[in-house]
């Protein structure tokens, strides 16, 4: 591991770690505190456990090691922690798999303490599949410091995507939820992210009568419903496979992945999705300069709309090369899409106190609900619902609930609902 000058690349410091057999060690993700420390999860061998899952803190100042942590599952045989996200009260969270007696997988998910790497909750569950060469769990931090866990689960027709949302204090279920496809055929997630309005977008793979295409899929956060699915069938019609996916510019969701080309081996295919209805925006491919199999790992959007995807292709007598490629894309709606009804213009001053006003425009009339939610997804109170002409309308809210009242300060969710279509804006509530 390296720390390295942000302006002129200068190694600071760097640090080796090997556990004391000194065999096989993997870091799988990282995160950082409030304070720039350092937490690592992954895996180590240690002695007759085989591999077991590591979590340490490292000092970010110097490189030093302040704790690390290590436990496995009782059968001692591939254990490991996939992932690392970090809340707002620098308390770690991690995920991953361990496997008990008779080769049964179970999944994890643990709060730690920053200070000494001790347990605050850890959950666990039997729906795991023991896969120890392809990654089992995804992990995400909602608005509220909530954690949500997606990984493969293994139903009545195969694989299915199963999800958890557990409260941040004490890691208890808030909602669980399992999708299986339309054709019920393997559903096995790659990858996800949360959304600016705490929706949790997944790519991952979907057969389709043995055939292989992306699988894309939008849940609300606060209730584990799925808003929309979609998929994406290559020119060759064979084998397609999503593997990251992130947000892009207004509220698309940006896919990319391997895809089989004519002639040309995988390829990378990216592509927008209308963050509303799933509809396909755009599609873009790219095939490295020898034909042969090129793969996507990493993409991100920019602000302005740029898409950068990440990943290697095969290179001439050079075998696997780095690629990168931005794309400059339309940021606008699918082709013949009907306009949300209603949309926010304004909700101001935001964060508020005592006080938020919000401004937004009808294209027509409309049967039109504004409602206000807490980010477990419950309602708190009902500001519009009803008939309403095309045009500008105002409303606020006083941060009270329906029986009146006070909220306490936190993230709130202003929602606008009509028939044809839905808006939402972050609000915080400030004390």
């Amino acid at each position: 591991m390296f720390k390295l000058d942000g302006t002129t690349g200068e190694v600071l410091w760097s640090l080796h770690y090997a556990s004391p057999e000194g065999v096989d060690e993997g870091a799988l993700g990282m995160v950082l505190d409030s304070q720039d420390d350092i937490f690592i999860t992954g895996y180590a061998m240690i002695g007759a456990e085989s591999k077991q899952a590591l979590t340490m803190k490292i000092s970010g100042a110097n490189g030093s090691i302040l704790w690390t942590d290590t436990f496995g599952g009782s059968d001692a045989n591939h254990d490991i922690s996939w992932d690392i996200v970090m809340g707002s009260d620098d308390n770690p969270v991690i995920s991953g798999i361990l496997v008990e007696s008779g080769g049964v997988a179970n999944y994890f998910v643990r709060k730690m303490n920053n200070s000494d790497g001790g347990v605050i909750w850890d959950q666990r569950g039997t729906e795991s599949q023991f896969t120890p060469d392809n990654r089992g769990t995804w992990l995400v931090l909602m608005g509220n410091d909530d954690v949500v866990m997606c990984q493969r689960t293994f139903g009545a027709n195969g694989y299915d995507v199963y999800l958890h949302r557990f409260a941040a204090d004490t890691g208890s279920t808030v909602w669980t939820r399992i999708y299986d496809g339309a054709t019920h055929g393997g559903d096995d997630p790659k990858g996800m992210v949360v959304d600016s309005d705490d929706n949790l977008l997944v790519c991952g793979v979907q057969d389709v009568n043995w055939n292989y295409n992306f699988m894309v899929l939008k849940i609300d956060g606060y209730n584990g419903n799925t808003l929309w699915n979609a998929d994406y069938d290559g020119p060759q019609g064979w084998y397609d496979v999503a593997s990251t996916l992130c947000e892009g510019p207004n509220g698309s969701v940006v896919v990319s992945g391997l895809s089989d080309g004519s002639g040309t081996g995988w390829d990378w295919a990216t592509l927008g999705f209308d963050g509303t209805d799933g509809s396909r925006i755009w599609e873009k491919r790219f095939d490295g300069p020898t034909s042969q199999s090129d793969e996507p790992s990493h993409v991100v959007a920019s602000a302005g709309g740029e898409i950068f995807v990440t990943g290697y292709g095969y290179g001439v007598g050079s075998n696997k090369d780095m690629f990168t490629v931005c794309y400059q894309v339309e940021s606008t709606s699918a082709v013949g899409e009907t306009p949300l009804v209603a949309n926010f213009s304004r909700a101001w001053p935001n964060p508020f106190n005592p006080r938020i006003n919000f401004s937004f425009d009808l294209s027509a009339d409309a049967q039109t609900r504004l409602a206000i939610y807490d980010l477990r997804g419950r309602e708190v109170t009902i500001l519009v619902d009803g008939y309403l002409s095309e045009g500008n309308h105002n409303t606020s809210w006083d941060g009270r609930d329906h029986g009146g009242r006070s909220m306490p300060a936190g993230v709130y969710l202003a929602i606008m609902e009509s028939a044809q279509g839905r808006s939402s804006r972050k609000i915080v509530l400030a004390k």
